[in-house]
């Protein structure tokens, strides 16, 4: 349940206690470690004739415009670069920080290299006339001193009642709040009278939220009406009043978001309004913005995801993200509404160095995996497009990929990833990492290794959030896997223990369960009874000079291993548990073998009471339980063994429900989609990464000679259509099954199937 907002004499919005009471009442004897905003059921989806635009392939071209842009803007040209590199929007400045059109508005600060000029209305124009829609990127987290002068009343203070100002900015900005006339009334007058007087299809609402605490006059009444008290001092507040700050916070987000929204569909429900979803692997502050994965699904009509080639959020750490990660964030994003557009933005080198080109072997990888999911683009520059700016490398760079979904855009309407296998998401564990773990691990570890091994595996999956999870959502997976799944509710315990009753299997690694929703630590695992083991109370270091002992030597995940090895690699933390009765033991822990010196290097026995994986047949299900962190070690150490276990678990567990089996290597990924409004319909795809061993990519290396066997559901297959090769395609199929060999690979294969239903 939200607050009802209700103006109030400051300009921004009241709170309603009753409301905020109801609400923060479930953090009564715990910290709250997420907002407590319900999901909303998704809708139905619409039939074929009646897509908004936004539903269908977007190819989006955002130019974030500088001031000086528009000395010479030539509205026409850029026109001339979307059609010919494929795009069919144009997401550009209308203002806030900077206006770029004839802004009558009190609080206007009109850009003074245009003059005259109303780039806005030029640039609208000439998209409208070539059927390129337009999206308007408004800004007002913040404005320059001369705007703040004239109306201080309408923004963030500090305790002292000082204005607050940005630290990473030039020139400073004066910070905006939720509950000032700056982001209510000024905002939403801005909205309107953008909306009404210009040719924009809709509102990229850039930087929504603000960090902090607020302490303007806006912000306490809101603050005391909802709570019943004043505003915390953060530097002495408790947990519980923290968290009971984050959700009113949360609260004052939504309702802000909401009110920016209904302006814009007062213009039609085909007006777009969408702002960015945050990493998938970024845990945030303590006080954030409130703004979250939530936000996203209440008020976006597009899910869109920054997914730059170099993320450097982490300081001065500037690295290239790992190759597959805009297909995660596709797959990811898709999992939580999938009739909506999932699209990653990307471009300006991480935005540090946007002025020059970005890797373009490494950008081709990029769009084709993100293609390959289901995915969309929205090319972000920070200047106009790129043959009208200082460096023209990145000209059309992304043309290949743009033109592929132009060309085939009744084909990949409406199409999410198919699987059958669920990597689980949990957002109280993500939150549940701002606070210092004794492992030191970083959040996202354990689902990257996971991910990692069944995408050089190519065994389709996706993602289970556990916001959404209900029995219906389960049923759909033949395996669900628990990546240290630290923090989950009773109600997701219930639902994990049902689910693998009726002949659901689980694989879950480390401390999986053995804490609540707020972060407080069960005496137990949650999952205890279905893991078939019990938490001895203790977990060791296990980093250095540790193993496994494999004990049953026959089981299917180390029996290749047992021949040659009674040993098998062990890092990371170990969480000490002692089996049930009913538990089959695979492998045990080893006590550390000290390596120096090395003459006494040894232990008198291997095996323990320990162990590390453990089987349990529960109910109908198969269950393993890795005691210790194979996942984490697979993605940042990468040794064999966690990730061989790791894999012959999941086919252990999945068995003949994996669709696809295929003799291409590690370096290719496939991509396979099925879509939400034309039953049998498929897309199966090939994405080459295999390179050299840096990054960023210089080359791509041809792989040759690839079989790939996929089976569909459906009767058999009717048809197919080979949409994108660079060598010879031979294609055969009998009933279910259906043989693709591909000749040569040199970036991005893909072939449309339509089956018999």
């Amino acid at each position: 349940m939200t607050i009802q907002p209700e103006h109030d004499s400051f300009g921004g919005y009241k709170s309603n206690r009753r409301n905020f009471i109801h609400t923060s009442s479930r953090i009564a004897g715990g910290v709250l470690l997420s907002p407590l905003l319900s999901w909303p059921a998704m809708g139905n989806i619409q039939a074929d004739n009646e897509f908004y635009w936004y539903k269908k392939p977007l190819r989006i071209m955002h130019t974030v415009l500088r001031e000086i842009d528009a000395k010479d803007y030539d509205a026409n040209a850029v026109v001339q670069y979307l059609i010919k590199d494929g795009c069919n929007v144009l997401c550009v400045n209308a203002g806030g920080i900077v206006d770029f059109f004839q802004n009558p508005l009190p609080a206007a600060n009109i850009n003074l290299f245009m003059g005259e000029r109303d780039i806005l209305k030029e640039i609208t124009t000439a998209c409208k006339n070539a059927g390129i829609k337009v999206i308007a990127r408004i800004d007002f987290r913040g404005v320059e001193e001369h705007i703040y002068l004239k109306f201080p009343d309408w923004f963030k203070k500090d305790v002292n009642q000082n204005p607050v100002k940005t630290n990473y900015t030039k020139p400073v900005l004066y910070e905006s709040c939720y509950s000032g006339k700056y982001r209510n009334q000024y905002a939403n007058d801005f909205v309107h009278y953008v909306m009404q007087n210009y040719a924009v299809d809709g509102i990229w609402h850039n930087a929504p939220g603000f960090n902090g605490i607020c302490y303007c006059p806006g912000c306490q009444a809101s603050y005391r009406t909802a709570v019943g008290k004043d505003l915390l001092l953060l530097q002495s507040a408790s947990e519980t009043e923290l968290a009971l700050y984050m959700i009113w916070k949360a609260q004052a987000a939504d309702q802000y978001m909401d009110r920016i929204k209904k302006t814009v569909k007062t213009f039609g429900e085909d007006k777009v309004y969408t702002a960015e979803v945050f990493s998938m692997y970024g845990v945030g502050q303590r006080i954030d913005s409130g703004v979250d994965l939530e936000s996203a699904r209440r008020h976006f009509d597009i899910l869109v995801s920054v997914a730059f080639l170099t993320e450097n959020g982490q300081g001065d750490n500037i690295h290239y993200e790992d190759l597959n990660y805009g297909n995660t964030i596709i797959k990811f994003l898709k999992s939580m509404v999938p009739d909506r557009e999932a699209v990653v933005m990307y471009g300006g080198n991480g935005t540090t160095h946007r002025l020059v080109i970005d890797p373009p072997v490494d950008l081709k990888i990029w769009l084709w995996e993100i293609l390959s999911a289901g995915g969309r683009f929205w090319n972000c520059y920070f200047s106009n497009v790129p043959t009208l700016t200082h460096d023209n490398r990145n000209a059309y760079n992304e043309s290949d990929a743009y033109n592929f979904v132009k060309v085939n855009e009744k084909l990949l309407e409406q199409h999410i990833p198919v699987a059958n296998v669920g990597i689980y998401y949990s957002n109280a564990t993500r939150l549940s990492y701002r606070e210092k773990l004794e492992e030191g691990d970083r959040f996202g570890s354990e689902i990257r290794g996971v991910e990692t091994v069944m995408m050089e595996n190519h065994i389709p999956h996706d993602f289970i959030l556990g916001e959404q999870m209900s029995k219906k959502t389960l049923e759909k997976y033949n395996l669900v896997i628990l990546p240290n799944v630290r923090c989950m509710s009773d109600k997701e315990v219930q639902l994990l223990t049902d689910y693998v009753r009726d002949g659901g299997n689980l694989m879950a690694t480390y401390a999986t369960s053995l804490y609540d929703t707020n972060g407080k630590q069960r005496h137990d695992f949650g999952l205890s009874e279905v893991f078939g083991v019990h938490y001895a109370g203790k977990k060791v270091n296990t980093r250095k000079d540790n193993y496994q002992y494999i004990l049953n030597k026959r089981h299917p995940i180390v029996e290749a291993d047992s021949v040659n090895t009674e040993l098998l690699f062990n890092a990371g933390y170990t969480a000490l548990c002692k089996p049930t009765g009913d538990a089959e033991v695979i492998c045990t822990w080893v006590p550390t073998i000290i390596n120096q010196p090395p003459d006494k290097a040894w232990v008198e026995k291997f095996s323990t009471e320990f162990p590390t994986i453990v089987q349990h047949n529960f109910g109908k299900g198969k269950v393993l339980y890795f005691a210790n962190q194979p996942d984490v070690l697979s993605y940042e150490m990468g040794h064999p063994d966690p990730r061989n276990l790791l894999l012959r678990g999941i086919r252990h567990l999945a068995g003949s429900s994996i669709p696809i089996e295929s003799t291409a290597p590690s370096s290719v990924h496939i991509g396979f989609t099925k879509s939400l409004i034309k039953p049998g319909q498929y897309i199966l795809s090939l994405v080459n990464t295999t390179s050299g061993p840096v990054r960023p990519v210089r080359e791509l290396i041809p792989v040759h000679d690839i079989k790939v066997k996929v089976r569909l559901d459906g009767k058999s297959v009717n048809s197919f259509k080979i949409l994108r090769s660079q060598g010879e395609c031979n294609i055969t199929s009998k009933g279910q099954i259906l043989d693709l060999r591909v000749s040569r690979l040199e970036d991005f294969c893909a072939v449309y199937i339509q089956m018999i239903t």
